[in-house]
């Protein structure tokens, strides 16, 4: 018997497979942890929704039979657990699997995506706060967990970080410093001084946050309020309606690795936004009833008194990967099974 394990994608050390499943549960373990201590509560959410819990993006949800009808593997738990912070006045958060049929080869994102991968959300009430305060706080949240976690898995499994080849230096360098900021018009700036081709309501791909985060010598930094037309319908809009209180968290090397946003909280409002989003689009186009397909959603804006409240989701293995200094998804997954043919969606 050998270090080799064979796998439905190659050959791979039984060691490094060893160090990786160590560095996993270390870092599910503090992160789950730092949100118990953040006084939020774990729940479990379906993986089995119709449309409208596949909510990032309907056109890459994988669609099955549901004895007779149809139902799609959840993209995000998100609009589950906004039912509980607004019913419950509570936070909550989930670590599932996230099912999304994009191109693991696709030449622009080369690297980055998974067809399943955990996705860990929170969801928690901002009362008697505005929205940009609100903001404040999920960001804060967000870079205290993260480092959390980088600082556990640096104390118990240092050497099996190495070995997988994480840099030590860097990582326990991030732990003490800062995450940067700047707005996406800010990042559209200096993307421009580079390129001058950028305008807004342009989505940032790998290519760009990679530019983003030279600028900053590689230290995680926050991208905050993103043209309202290229996020979720449901954000928190500014004043001038064109931009969200949102936030994406960039880390080196694969880019966007945690999303969030403060939630609308006017039922009104986010009736008109879903109306005219893309979700309402893709619905139309298969003869569906939008309103009805949220209908569930909808009616907690009318049974419930209205309440600010936000969260995120960390994409887990992208996380894993900049522990490990990965540039490709697939060094970061637990088990490797299933390998699609060149060319097809993973």
């Amino acid at each position: 018997m050998g270090d080799a394990i064979a796998t439905g994608l190659g050959t791979f050390s039984k060691s490094k497979f060893n160090a990786l499943l160590n560095v996993r549960a270390a870092a599910l373990g503090a992160l789950r942890t730092a949100l118990v201590q953040e006084d939020c509560t774990e729940v479990s959410t379906s993986s089995l929704v119709n449309i409208a819990g596949s909510c990032e993006n309907p056109y890459a949800s994988f669609t099955l039979n549901y004895y007779g009808r149809e139902a799609h593997l959840s993209q995000s738990a998100q609009l589950q657990l906004e039912a509980l912070v607004i019913r419950l006045k509570r936070g909550v958060f989930t670590v599932n699997n996230s099912f999304r049929e994009e191109n693991y080869d696709d030449p622009e994102m080369q690297g980055r995506r998974l067809s399943e991968f955990t996705l860990i959300e929170q969801e928690r009430p901002y009362e008697g706060t505005n929205a940009a305060s609100a903001l404040d706080a999920i960001v804060k949240l967000e870079e205290v967990i993260i480092k959390n976690a980088t600082k556990v898995v640096l104390e118990k499994n240092e050497n099996d970080v190495k070995h997988l080849g994480g840099d030590i230096p860097y990582l326990m360098k991030v732990v003490h410093n800062p995450f940067s900021r700047i707005t996406y018009d800010e990042a559209l700036a200096l993307l421009n001084k580079k390129s001058g081709k950028y305008s807004f309501g342009d989505d940032l791909g790998i290519k760009e946050e990679r530019l983003i985060l030279l600028h900053f010598n590689n230290n995680p930094v926050f991208v905050t309020h993103y043209p309202a037309r290229i996020k979720f319908f449901n954000m928190k809009r500014t004043e001038d309606g064109e931009r969200v209180y949102s936030a994406d968290l960039l880390m080196p090397r694969l880019g966007e690795t945690t999303g969030g946003a403060v939630r609308e909280e006017n039922g009104q409002n986010i009736t008109r936004y879903l109306m005219a989003s893309s979700i309402a689009r893709y619905i139309q186009e298969r003869g569906g009833d939008t309103l009805q397909t949220f209908a569930e959603y909808l009616n907690l804006f009318r049974d419930e008194e209205p309440i600010l409240r936000g969260g995120f989701g960390i994409g887990f293995e992208r996380y894993i990967g900049f522990l490990l200094g990965s540039n490709d998804i697939l060094e970061t997954i637990a088990y490797r099974s299933m390998q699609p043919k060149s060319g097809a969606k993973m």
